[in-house]
């Protein structure tokens, strides 16, 4: 086991900048996601830690061994990548204990490593068999055992289950965040979906355009979003955005949109007075917005009336589809809602999980910590 540091690491293919100053740390023994839409630089961490393409500025270091010089063979680390790259004329004990052979272990060595990677992986029973005759799951889980049998001191794992059906993701995953708890080793794993990111990670960095925008636990980044990019990727649906005014209205605030008028909880008071008479950026997620008739307890409550343009049932929810002005936003209400296409709609926004961004900078606007709300607020449609 070892931790991983990215000490201010950039990589550039000629003008295009793919990964910019990245500063990291992984913990021994940690789960880290990287996380980001296509063509973040997410990828290309992963590649210049295992050796495959060259860090143009910067150090990387494995425990406290510099590896920027180091061939990847050379590392200590084991890759998982996208496609099983199964070798089709081997069979799957083989396949598990090829490299170990390539490295000079013994016929014992290679038996024991792979039987016990088996059991690990729960492919005993496969052993003999060729890949042609495993479903994408079982090979998946085979690729994983070649993996495992070198005993790296870090896993390194690129998109491994993107090539499987809803169904075998969620299964696949759920063994992998197992087989992180048995073998205690760090595992640095990339993935564009940030349901897997947020299921399977100790902590998740988030990427766009080659700049680590977050790095935290999965639930510090869902409550506490550091810029709109965060709010809008991690979270799904994806958080909804408005652009309400601020005005102040003696010792309250208020936010203006669309004819609506939402008083701003006391906490958030002293993070927003500087903005008064200008817009904000309005953060809301799915979950926070319910249908009245359906209220849960705590909520601090702000009324909105909202053309609905589509549902979509769930079975344990509704999705609501709406249209406030030409503004549209998304709601995730209970799924005994009345609400049908067409029609007009109130529902009501939890004030109290709210999220303000400034609208230049995009980064979060900080609320004090604070105290239960007493009493809920009303908008005036």
């Amino acid at each position: 086991m070892a931790r991983v540091l990215f000490d201010h690491v950039t990589k550039r293919f000629g003008e295009v900048v793919a990964v910019n100053d990245l500063n990291l740390e992984v913990t021994d023994g940690e789960f880290l996601v990287l996380v980001g839409p296509s063509g973040c630089g997410k990828s290309t961490t992963l590649r210049m830690l295992a050796g495959l393409d060259a860090i143009t500025e910067g150090s990387i270091y494995i425990g406290d061994r510099r590896v920027d010089n180091v061939p990847a063979k050379d590392r200590d680390l084991a890759m998982v990548f996208q496609s099983y790259a199964l070798y089709p004329h081997m069979s799957v004990g083989d396949n598990i204990g090829f490299g170990l052979k390539l490295r000079g272990a013994s016929k014992s060595q290679v038996r024991e490593r792979v039987e016990r990677a088996a059991e690990t992986l729960g492919i005993e029973e496969l052993l003999e068999r060729k890949p042609r005759a495993l479903s994408g799951g079982q090979r998946q889980r085979v690729a994983l055992g070649r993996a495992i049998v070198r005993e790296p001191e870090v896993f390194l794992l690129d998109e491994p289950l993107s090539n499987l059906d809803a169904k075998l993701r969620v299964q696949t995953r759920t063994e992998i965040s197992k087989l992180h708890r048995r073998l205690g080793t760090t595992f640095v794993y990339v993935t564009h979906d940030q349901v897997e990111a947020m299921t399977m990670a100790t902590r998740i960095a988030v990427l766009n355009l080659g700049l680590l925008q977050q790095v935290g636990p999965p639930q510090e980044l869902y409550e506490r979003p550091a810029n709109v990019f965060v709010a809008g990727f991690i979270g799904s649906p994806s958080m909804n955005f408005f652009q309400p005014v601020v005005r102040s209205e003696g010792e309250t605030l208020r936010l203006d949109m669309h004819g609506l008028s939402i008083e701003v909880p006391a906490r958030w008071v002293p993070g927003l007075l500087p903005y008064d008479g200008r817009p904000i950026v309005l953060g809301v997620r799915p979950e926070h917005i319910h249908d009245p008739a359906y209220l849960p307890s705590g909520v601090l409550p702000a009324s909105i009336r909202a053309t609905v343009d589509v549902t979509e049932l769930m079975g344990n929810e509704t999705f609501l589809h709406l249209d406030r002005e030409g503004t549209r936003f998304l709601a995730r209400v209970d799924p005994r809602t009345q609400a049908t296409p067409a029609q007009e709609a109130e529902v009501v926004i939890d004030v109290s999980r709210m999220h303000a961004f400034d609208p230049e900078t995009e980064q979060r606007i900080e609320a004090q910590a604070a105290p239960a709300e007493a009493s809920g607020t009303e908008a005036v449609s």
